[in-house]
């Protein structure tokens, strides 16, 4: 079972929403919990900590060859087993903690965006709206070609000045996939691979809209 830090919602509810938070690569369930506080309380939220150590420290789903081209970038290979991983887990999680199995929420930065487009594409009955934050769309992981997929919800973000991901990589994958799914919100910030005040507070905005209660 993967690691996890977890913020139980606050609402009397019999059955919860929830967040489930995906880290970046070298990161640990720590980074992002640090989210926790400002996520709307009547969300369960769970931060997930990735099963692979990496040569610099920290976690990682899966192994990067950073010198490589785009479609050699990912371990395919171990990428799928973390996101089977993830979906086996979540059926534990709505047991432990009374979680509504219909509003499941993803956050995902950089290698843990990139999971949680492929995770809500591939999933809709499991996962309901995805924030993918610095990551792209990974072709490679998905079970079908961008534009067969609709009804998706979903918020992303990127810096144009990214260094470790390409902005055309997040462009061109969200741009394919906007054709038939233009209630995407397709954000872009003048910074590098991180999350400005700016678009935290953009993201807030969009969780705060789009939750169900």
């Amino acid at each position: 079972m993967l690691s996890y830090k977890i913020r139980k919602a606050t609402t009397a509810k019999l059955s919860h929403p929830c967040i489930v938070l995906l880290h970046g690569y070298g990161s640990n369930a720590e980074d992002l919990f640090s989210f926790a506080n400002y996520l709307p309380q009547q969300l369960t939220v769970i931060s997930l900590e990735a099963p692979l150590n990496t040569p610099f420290g920290g976690k990682a789903w899966y192994s990067i060859h950073f010198d490589a081209a785009q479609d050699k970038w990912s371990d395919i290979e171990e990428a799928k087993k973390s996101l089977e991983a993830i979906t086996q887990q979540l059926e534990y999680f709505i047991e432990e903690y009374d979680l509504n199995p219909k509003d499941i929420s993803l956050m995902g930065f950089s290698q843990g965006a990139i999971l949680s487009w492929s995770l809500l594409l591939d999933h809709p009955k499991r996962f309901r709206r995805a924030i993918c934050m610095s990551g792209y769309i990974n072709t490679q992981l998905l079970e079908k070609p961008l534009d067969e997929y609709q009804n998706v919800l979903a918020y992303a973000s990127h810096g144009t000045n990214d260094p470790t991901v390409p902005y055309q990589w997040a462009e061109s994958g969200i741009t394919k996939l906007k054709i038939n799914n233009p209630e995407i919100v397709f954000n872009t910030y003048p910074d590098g691979h991180n999350v400005s005040p700016e678009n935290f507070k953009d993201l807030l905005e969009w969780i705060s809209k789009t939750n169900l209660d």
